[in-house]
């Protein structure tokens, strides 16, 4: 193996220039912006961990979304950053809940629950259409499918959109009856 060394950059001043990478828009493939777990390892988090180690854990490494799973590795749920706010822990401790009791089960959202899109059904579509979506259901990030797999084959973050197309991409989230419920409760 060579031995590696810093060296001065004397005259060189110019950038290379990029080589065949294609200018990314809206009407481009939405696969072009799809975070595949057949190429990249998902972010995933043990289902008995706590609330407040996993809000670290999260905040430490600037991750903003993780798969929860169970003893079996198989999933149960997503865990976002906003699930664990410390508003949403106090919440809980005003129902008589400790801190040190709350598990991600008690802030993740349930598998049972999430809408996904499915994998074939992206092959032939554009990232704008993603994108509106995401606006209608206020989802900041969306699993992917591959019912043909039967396996979470991905998935679709705003804020990797928003990078990659180089535009601020604004997702409200919606409220919904449920969500409203829940806060009252």
């Amino acid at each position: 193996m060579n031995k590696l060394n810093l060296k001065n950059i004397d005259t060189i001043k110019k950038l290379a220039v990029t080589e065949g990478v294609e200018e990314l828009s809206l009407s481009s493939n939405a696969l072009r912006f799809f975070t595949d777990f057949k190429e990249v390892t998902p972010l995933v988090i043990e289902s008995n961990l706590s609330a407040v180690e996993a809000r670290q854990l999260m905040k430490k490494s600037h991750v903003r979304l993780k798969l929860v799973i169970d003893e079996n590795n198989e999933l149960v749920g997503i865990v976002s950053a906003e699930d664990l706010l410390e508003r949403k822990i106090i919440q809980k401790l005003q129902k008589g809940d400790k801190r040190e009791d709350l598990s991600i089960k008690d802030f993740m959202i349930k598998k049972d629950t999430l809408n996904v899109l499915e994998y074939s059904a992206l092959t032939n579509s554009n990232i704008k259409q993603v994108i509106e979506i995401l606006k209608t259901s206020g989802q900041q990030h969306c699993l992917v499918v591959d019912s043909n797999e039967n396996v979470v084959r991905g998935l679709f973050s705003v804020s990797d959109i928003s990078r990659k197309l180089k535009v601020y991409i604004d997702i409200q989230d919606q409220p919904s009856f449920l969500k409203l419920a829940s806060t009252l409760n």
